[in-house]
């Protein structure tokens, strides 16, 4: 069984497998990666009116900034942002929605089920009836004409006969954003050579870096780390992703003997840390927030999403890259996404979105209107791994990579692939379908050992140094105690 127990290990091995095929397409991790991190860890400044503002902390309408409710989630009503989860707007007047299924008729909020709504005007709809404009009738027994709008005896005839039209929901039903569409192509590697998702003409000497070729042929051309840089003095090497020519680094200051490059400067990594190429003293901390340096014991910082806070209050939680001091807020995180919102009686978060239990129902991370008494709610949501730590160090954890994912009656079975250790490298879990959070494949999770096997606590680790990090903390945590 692969663990991390309370004994001070440091130990630990990661492994990777890589395989290649004859055919050139664009890295799919790429694209979640860039949604990843426009969404979950930045948030965008944008202009409104004459003031600007972050989206992911208020909203824009007509010139009128709305703070507390993020753009991502957010509707307009006139100059007034809101969640249209449990709030509907009709002709500029805004109201807290009694069902999900609620509509528009004018100025006010009707169930079709119960009204017939046209030309903004309500008439009530008999039980089993079907609506033809302002009417309401029988469909066993009559039939509505939609040329005229009128209610004719099912034994009579009438011309263009269609169901009536439903009335508009004030809800969106799309989105403008759309993932661009990934395109493959198959060709003979014999011929022709890809390179990040281009192709090129190939000869036996033609290399990839990036996404452009070289070969040894070239002059004063050298490729670091995934550049290819032109125009370099001969006799340069790639070293760490840095450029040297002549024995010093491409940058304007020079080495000593033992000394490593970071930025335009140099240091020496037994007493400085390179954050982003900028050198800190370890005195200050040994591991990187973005460009800071921070020590993970000191309680006063967080770091979230490569955002280093400091001075902190009691509660502080990481919301992507947003910090949550505050207990009368919520933070509610998808795989892509983290939003706040104040919290509020009866609510739950689904996935990056907070609904109204009364309303809606949640299986997975998808909403489903209208719930019933085996209405689901989630029992738990992913935290960041920074705010697991140091509770979680005296659990049983590993991380896991989910490698595919099959649906049961009522659970959701997991296939993980432990990625720090070799020996039992796999694990089949077991998932109350609608109760936990929803995992995307291919992406590693913190999981935490419980009497009915492991569950997912962390959001998606994408980085080696973040479990690095993690059990660099939690050894330093158990030795101090003991």
């Amino acid at each position: 069984m692969d663990v991390y127990t309370t004994k001070c290990v440091t130990m630990f091995c990661f492994f990777a497998a890589f395989f290649a095929q004859g055919i050139c397409h664009l890295d799919k991790e790429s694209h979640r990666n860039k949604g990843f991190n426009s969404h979950m860890a930045k948030g965008h400044h944008l202009q409104c009116g004459n003031e600007s503002y972050i989206s992911s902390e208020s909203a824009c309408c007509n010139g009128k900034i709305t703070k507390g409710l993020s753009q991502l989630v957010a509707d307009c009503c006139g100059t007034k942002a809101y969640n249209s989860l449990n709030e509907i707007c009709c002709d500029g007047s805004l109201f807290t929605r009694s069902s999900a299924h609620v509509q528009c008729c004018g100025e006010v909020m009707y169930l079709p089920t119960r009204s017939c709504c046209f030309d903004k005007k309500l008439t009530e709809r008999k039980e089993n009836h079907d609506c033809c404009g302002a009417e309401s009738f029988d469909k066993t027994t009559h039939i509505c004409c939609s040329n005229s709008l009128s209610v004719k005896p099912i034994k009579e005839s009438c011309t263009n006969l269609t169901v009536p039209p439903r009335p508009l929901s004030s809800s969106p039903t799309c989105t403008s954003f759309q993932i661009p569409e990934e395109k493959s192509e198959t060709y003979n590697p014999k011929e022709k050579i890809c390179c990040s998702g281009r192709l090129y003409k190939a000869s036996t000497l033609t290399m990839c870096c990036g996404d452009r070729i070289y070969t040894p042929f070239d002059e004063n051309v050298l490729c670091c780390n995934g550049t290819l840089h032109l125009n370099v003095p001969k006799q340069s090497e790639c070293v760490g992703g840095v450029v040297y020519t002549n024995n010093t680094c491409d940058l304007s200051a020079r080495t000593r003997l033992g000394e490593h490059c970071c930025g335009g400067q140099t240091y020496d990594p037994r007493t400085h840390i390179c954050c982003n190429g900028h050198s800190h003293d370890m005195m200050n901390g040994n591991f990187c927030c973005g460009s800071n340096v921070y020590d993970p014991h000191n309680k006063s910082m967080k770091c979230c999403s490569g955002h280093l806070y400091k001075d902190l209050g009691e509660y502080a939680e990481c919301c992507g890259n947003r910090l949550l001091n505050n207990t009368s807020q919520i933070c509610c995180s998808s795989s892509t996404t983290a939003i706040i919102y104040h919290t509020k009686s009866n609510h739950h978060c689904c996935g990056h979105y907070y609904y109204n239990a009364s309303l809606w129902n949640c299986c997975a991370e998808n909403l489903k209107p209208t719930p019933n008494h085996d209405s689901f709610h989630p029992e738990y949501r992913l935290k960041q791994l920074t705010d697991l730590i140091p509770t979680i160090c005296n659990e049983t954890v590993l991380f896991g990579k989910v490698e595919s994912v099959a649906l049961g009656k009522r659970d959701r079975q997991v296939m993980l692939k432990v990625i720090n250790d070799f020996k039992d490298s796999w694990h089949y879990e077991y998932l109350d379908h609608c109760k936990t959070p929803a995992l995307e494949n291919g992406m590693t999770y913190l999981w935490k050992n419980t009497t009915n096997g492991y569950k997912p606590i962390s959001t998606p680790v994408e980085h080696i140094s973040d479990i690095h990090m993690f059990y660099t903390v939690c050894h330093q945590h158990k030795c101090q105690k003991g």
